[in-house]
């Protein structure tokens, strides 16, 4: 069998259509204060949004449409899918060894949020959550400072034998 060492990737195909310019495209590493403020620019001006995540981005899409619904009141539809990636691996020296074709299916989220009611009979469609009015906190009490505490007797620290 041979060692993965002695080969290296060439290419990599994915059956994955990149979403255009009005998408969020979240990654594993993107900021989520990002992917949330540019979508509320994208509400602003198309009064919808598409936030897209592949693979370890998917936790940060999700991340970024709850905090938009938190703030307003958004219609929301959920795509789930896997994007299939082919890579093709090339002996580096020895010619005498095969090409390798490995193919990794990965997981994909699409969630479109809309001020507008889309068609309500479509899978993955959730309706705005209904807020109730927001609730009055209620006041800290204050904490003790430490030079007006009586200090503790000295019989408390003691152990029993």
């Amino acid at each position: 069998m041979a060692m993965m060492e002695h080969y290296e990737k060439t290419t990599v195909t994915k059956n994955y259509v990149e979403p255009d310019n009005e998408v969020v495209k979240c990654s594993q590493h993107g900021r989520l204060h990002g992917f949330v403020h540019f979508a509320k620019k994208q509400l602003k001006n198309n009064r919808a949004v598409t936030i897209s995540g592949i693979g370890g981005g998917i936790g940060k899409a999700v991340s970024t449409a709850e905090l938009l619904k938190k703030d307003m009141q958004l219609h929301q539809t959920n795509t789930v899918s896997f994007v299939t990636m082919t890579e093709l691996w090339e002996p580096k020296e020895n010619k005498v060894l095969e090409n390798i074709e490995v193919q990794r299916k990965i997981p994909s989220i699409q969630i479109r949020l809309a001020m507008d009611e889309p068609d309500v009979k479509e899978l993955g469609y959730q309706p705005p959550e209904m807020r109730d009015p927001p609730v009055k906190p209620i006041p800290r009490q204050p904490k003790f400072k430490k030079h007006t505490q009586k200090p503790k007797d000295k019989k408390e620290y003691q152990f029993a034998n």
